[in-house]
């Protein structure tokens, strides 16, 4: 550890003394305890950022960039940041802002913030706490949470300044002017706090690395950066890497052991290694486990099964999934695409017959759809075949929950889709797209289709709730 002038030590301990004895946790099993800095968290990122100061006592450092993994307690601190600068480095007319991609993800450290304030009388006694503002009464500091919006953000000029999960910022721009309004800021602080990103490119990797027009962030004096994961050259697959790269004691081996066994390996790399993947995020399933699945469907007609569609009638494609699960909870299932020949729009009543046909020849208990590009056929199905088809719209969420089970599935192996062409091409088709609510499929490039993959991903989580439910057997009320 570098050594630290007295003057740096006293400003450091200020923020983990306020921790300990004003603020509490609210989450998870630690709710109602102290917020007490573990010693990696002191000496890797409170003591260097808030002891590190020249001969009159001014902080070096005026940004931040720190990488962890997740669940690593990264929107914890970044709230006792916050909150020091609220109550302790108090700023006259200060302003201090949680900034992120968009409202839920700056939502969360505010959020945060709010309850340690509300939980403590003495904090909550000397504010006034707002649905989106908390303003401090005798300093008129205020803080607020921003999502992404350069231009909104043009008029603030905070004196403290969290970016949340910065791998998901599209554009420099937001960081920028902030840095901009903070430049007036006697003791300003910007600190990022962030998880690898999806791919070797992006606003964080050139924070990190340096790009066109951009200076790497570890390269300026006046930066603090504190990257903790597995470097290129360890082996992602090595326990010992797993542990170096999780500095938090509440991170077991086992955990990380279960999360390795789950996930697919760039997404464990870079969710729980903090590593970039070396060559992007491409294909969201890797062909040697979709092949591995190639087992002839077993289809009991007197068993249920869910149809899931993905539709479009333009130049894209249109597919149908049924899925059903059987005793052992292997999901067997069968595809149908509908292509556009000749640029020509998907025939209608081609996908409208094949959906009555299934719907009579199998126990399809539930048929679920996005409505666009089909609410007149769903409205057909009901008025003319008496085919009940339940909205399933592919918001950033729902498809994020659909991918989790996806991804569950073909990880343990529990599919069997018969080794079809067209669902294979289609699945091997499917990219990542990072949202919000963790990552949905996307294409690899725009002329590829997905549309299989994307029906597949519903019928599934559709098809396994409905699985999970059965199994449990009868519930019995408690009053």
């Amino acid at each position: 550890m570098p050594r630290y002038g007295k003057t740096g030590l006293i400003y450091a301990q200020r923020v983990r003394d306020f921790g300990e004895r004003f603020v509490v946790h609210k989450k998870d099993r630690w709710a109602g305890l102290p917020f007490v800095l573990e010693q990696w968290q002191w000496e890797r990122i409170i003591l260097p950022i808030y002891g590190t100061v020249d001969r009159t006592g001014k902080r070096r450092y005026t940004q931040a960039l720190i990488g962890l993994p997740r669940w690593e307690g990264k929107s914890e601190v970044l709230s006792l940041m916050v909150m020091y600068h609220l109550f302790v480095e108090r700023v006259q007319e200060g302003e201090a802002y949680v900034v992120a991609s968009n409202e839920r993800q700056a939502n969360i450290v505010f959020n945060t913030v709010k309850r340690m304030i509300q939980a403590n009388p003495r904090l909550a006694a000397t504010c006034d706490i707002y649905k989106r503002e908390i303003w401090v009464k005798e300093t008129g500091c205020v803080f607020k949470a921003l999502p992404a919006d350069a231009d909104s953000a043009q008029g603030f000029h905070p004196s403290f300044c969290a970016v949340d999960e910065v791998h998901v910022h599209r554009s420099h721009a937001l960081i920028e002017a902030m840095q901009s309004g903070m430049v007036g800021r006697e003791s300003g602080l910007l600190v990022g706090i962030t998880t690898a990103g999806p791919e070797r490119r992006g606003v964080l990797w050139e924070m990190l690395h340096g790009g066109e027009g951009t200076v790497s962030w570890t390269r300026d004096r006046n930066t603090y950066v504190y990257w903790v994961g597995a470097k290129d050259g360890d082996d992602g697959h090595d326990p010992k890497v797993w542990r170096a790269a999780n500095p938090a004691s509440w991170i077991t081996d086992e955990m990380l052991k279960c999360q390795y066994e789950k996930l697919r390996f760039t997404t464990f790399e870079r969710y729980h290694l903090n590593r970039f993947p070396a060559r992007g995020v491409k294909r969201a399933f890797d062909a040697k486990a979709w092949d591995a699945m190639a087992g002839i469907p077993v289809i009991d007609l007197q068993r249920p099964c869910v149809l899931a569609a993905d539709a479009s009638f333009r130049r894209d494609t249109t597919a149908l999934v049924l899925d059903q699960v059987d005793e052992g909870g292997a999901h067997n299932v069968v595809s149908w695409i509908f292509a556009s020949e000749d640029g020509a729009p998907i025939d209608r009543e081609a996908v409208m017959a094949t959906i009555v046909e299934i719907v009579h020849t199998y126990l399809v208990e539930r048929m679920v759809c996005d409505p666009n590009y089909f609410v007149l056929e769903m409205m057909r199905l009901v008025s003319e075949f008496g085919v009940e088809v339940e909205e399933y719209p592919q918001n950033s969420m729902r498809m994020a929950k659909a991918l989790d089970v996806l991804t569950s599935l073909v990880a343990s192996r529990r599919i069997r889709h018969g080794g079809g062409a067209g669902l294979r091409e289609h699945v091997l088709n499917a990219a990542l797209k990072e949202t919000p609510y963790g990552p949905r499929l996307d294409k690899q490039t725009d002329s590829q289709k997905i549309d299989a993959a994307v029906a597949l991903a519903i019928g599934a989580t559709i098809a396994e709730a409905e699985f999970i439910d059965s199994s449990a057997g009868p519930q019995i009320a408690v009053f």
